[in-house]
């Protein structure tokens, strides 16, 4: 073989192997994100519902336009047990801040393996991991 064809068929096979990397790389972030979100609506379907009332809310320093990363102290309650006092973290939307107003009562689901662990059981509120430190 020439230089010059040795060369012409690296031009071509190179880009495509980091092409079919880069695909195979994404393919298989997707796949574990999806392993994660299934993961986490499993063990939101079988949190024990419960009320909280929120203590204090405060605003993140991240977040977009409709949905801000607020930090909430909530008393949870769930009917059996002593109130108990804990943190969460969710995206709230905007036009909802109203309903995390202090004293105001807010349906939650507590997670079945670790109470302190709280999901909203609202429309507007969404879970957030990783988020507590912004």
């Amino acid at each position: 073989m020439e230089t010059g064809n040795v060369i012409m068929i690296l031009s071509f096979a190179i880009p495509v192997i980091v092409i079919l990397i880069i695909l195979y790389s994404l393919k298989r972030g997707l796949g574990k994100q999806k392993k994660y979100a299934d993961a986490l609506k499993e063990k939101i379907s079988i949190a024990k519902p419960a009320t909280a009332v929120v203590i204090s809310a405060s605003q993140g320093m991240t977040g977009g336009d409709i949905n801000r990363i607020i930090h909430l102290k909530l008393e949870v309650s769930d009917g059996f047990s002593k109130p108990y006092l804990t943190d969460a973290t969710w995206f709230v939307n905007t036009l909802h801040f109203d309903k995390i107003k202090e004293g105001n009562v807010i349906n939650v689901k507590v997670d079945s393996k670790n109470r302190s662990v709280i999901y909203p059981s609202e429309s507007w509120g969404k879970f957030t991991e990783g988020y507590e430190n912004l």
